[in-house]
């Protein structure tokens, strides 16, 4: 087994002052930086939740109508494999092309709204 060789070099008193300084700049930002990270993660485990809730409505939809993911798989190009990851898989993380070509192969027609966040009842 091969094993990576190490250098090293000497430093400089200025470098290892400025390296210190950066360690304490990382230190003092670093609550902010993962309370940032946290607040985008739960915001991206939102969204992905709300396209696999979109994503059970068209299962139901095409239980409705009767098809199976053979017919899916036909009328959307998808793998039926993949059709049954998105519809059972908890951990599924549907594109909205995926989920589009899906709607439309129900007869239906996806469509985004935008609306203004609510920011607390009024006063």
């Amino acid at each position: 087994m091969r094993q990576a060789k190490r250098s090293s070099r000497a430093i400089s008193d200025a470098e290892r002052s400025r390296l210190r300084g950066l360690r304490k700049q990382i230190d003092a930002e670093k609550d902010e930086i993962i309370a940032e990270a946290r607040k985008q993660k739960a915001a991206h485990d939102a969204a992905v939740a709300r396209l696999r809730d979109v994503m059970q409505l068209l299962c139901a939809e095409r239980g409705r109508q009767g098809l199976s993911l053979a017919d899916m798989q036909l009328r959307t190009g998808i793998a039926r494999s993949a059709l049954s990851r998105l519809e059972s898989d908890s951990g599924a993380n549907p594109t909205l092309a995926t989920i589009t070509r899906y709607a439309e192969a129900l007869g239906k027609e996806l469509q985004i709204l935008l609306a203004d966040k609510a920011h607390g009842a009024p006063a």
